[in-house]
Formats: C-alpha cells, structure tokens, sequence
C-alpha cells in the first residue's frame, strides 16, 4: 500500500524520503550539532540518503586524518549535495585540497542495452546510448555554485568544476586532475560509470577510497564495476553503505 502510494505520488515521495533523511541525521548527529547543520544544509541539493552522504563525510574526514595526498573527486553532481560534503571536511581540515566536480548539468544522456529494462523505462524506451539528455537528474550549475559559495562559503580557489559529458571531459582533465584521494561515481549507466572508471581509476592513489553510488541499484552501474575490476584482476573489498551503495578502498 505505501510503496504504491509514493510511486503515485511524487510530492509525497518527497516529503517521505526528506522526512526520513532528517530523522536518522538527528539521531545519529545528537552530539554534533554541526555536522547536522551541515547535513541539513546540503539536503535541498542531493538525492542521495543519508547513509550514503555520512559515508562520504566519513571517508572525507578518514582521508585528512591519514593526510593522503590528492584530489576529492565528483563524477555526477546533480545539485552539489554529497561533493559539498566532501569540499566542506577539506575546508575544515584547512588542507587546501582540490575538489573536482565532473556533470553534464543537462541531466542524465540515454543508457544502453547494457543497463536493462529498468532504465529503459525511466528514459522513456530511448536507449541508444546517444549524448543527450533524457531530462532526467537535472541540476543546475547555478545551484551548485549557490550551495558551494554562498550556503557552504567555501573557497573557490580549491573548486574546479568540469561541465559537460564524462566522455568529453574526463579524458580531457585527468591529468590536470592528478593524484586523488576519494572518488565518487554517482553516473547511473554503464557507459558512464565504465568511462569514470577508465579514466580516472589509474589517479587514485594506494590507500585511497572510490565510493560508488548506484551499485546496488542500476544493473549497468553494477556491470561496468564489475567488468572494470575483472578486466584489471583487482580483488576490490566492497563494503555496502545502503541498499544502493558500496565504497573500497585501494
């Protein structure tokens, strides 16, 4: 009965899933008062549960302890949720790390056959695997940047942003990217995981973390990890952050 009501009901979906997010980082966060602001800052600007966004304040926070050098990585953005997060524990750290942020900021392009029938379905039976936007997951720059400088206050000499699709920029910017320390997927499809993966995979340094959003949850995400680790014999040691998300590290 409540599963079909939230899929009717998008504003319901909305308020539920907020509700919920804003339940658990009260409850984990009682005796740390800032971090549940922060929490609570970033939430008009992800999609992501609260699991998954503690996950990456904690893995943040892990990095600058082991002061592992290196870049704090975003492959799909939306609105800047999560990778607020992560630019926000390097702020504090006063660390001076760069953090790269990498989105079409149109939305998601169409999947492929190798991402299944359920993305099929959300991008209206479009599968081709063509460069456009489905018009789904849209966020936009100026709302990033909204939450970055003018909510978070962050400093902008440490936040390049690289607009446009993975296969563009990725092969473009990695090695403007260098070492890094923490890298997000949050791409949906095969073809976009699989070129986060081929690109920027070799930049992440021994002991650093690649934090993958929809594992659990888009069979081409999962296929192109899967593909990727086999393909380079890494035993990877995936640890389940949620029914959607799982971290290693390197």
């Amino acid at each position: 009965m409540l599963k079909a009501l939230l899929r009717k009901n998008k504003t319901f979906v909305s308020a539920y899933y907020k509700g919920r997010f804003i339940a658990a980082a009260f409850l984990h966060n009682i005796l740390h008062i800032e971090r549940f602001f922060l929490y609570m800052k970033v939430l008009p600007y992800t999609m992501v549960e609260y699991e998954r966004v503690a996950n990456v304040y904690e893995i943040a926070r892990l990095v600058e302890k082991k002061s592992l050098k290196g870049a704090f990585v975003e492959c799909g953005v939306w609105k800047g949720g999560t990778t607020g997060v992560m630019a926000y524990v390097a702020d504090k750290a006063n660390s001076k790390r760069k953090v790269w942020l990498f989105d079409s900021f149109e939305g998601l392009p169409e999947p492929t056959l190798e991402d299944g029938l359920l993305a099929k379905t959300y991008s209206g039976e479009r599968n081709s695997g063509k460069l456009v936007s489905i018009q789904k997951c849209v966020g936009a720059l100026e709302d990033v940047k909204k939450l970055f400088f003018s909510v978070l206050k962050l400093n902008p000499e440490n936040i390049y942003i690289g607009k446009g699709w993975f296969q563009d920029t990725l092969p473009k910017e990695k090695q403007n990217v260098g070492p890094i320390a923490l890298l997000r997927l949050d791409a949906d499809w095969y073809e976009s995981t699989k070129c986060a993966l081929d690109n920027l995979y070799d930049n992440v340094v021994p002991g650093g973390y690649v934090l993958i959003d929809d594992y659990g949850h888009w069979e081409g995400c999962k296929k192109a990890v899967d593909e990727f680790l086999a393909k380079r014999n890494i035993v990877a040691n995936l640890q389940k952050i949620d029914y959607a998300g799982v971290y290693f590290q390197k």
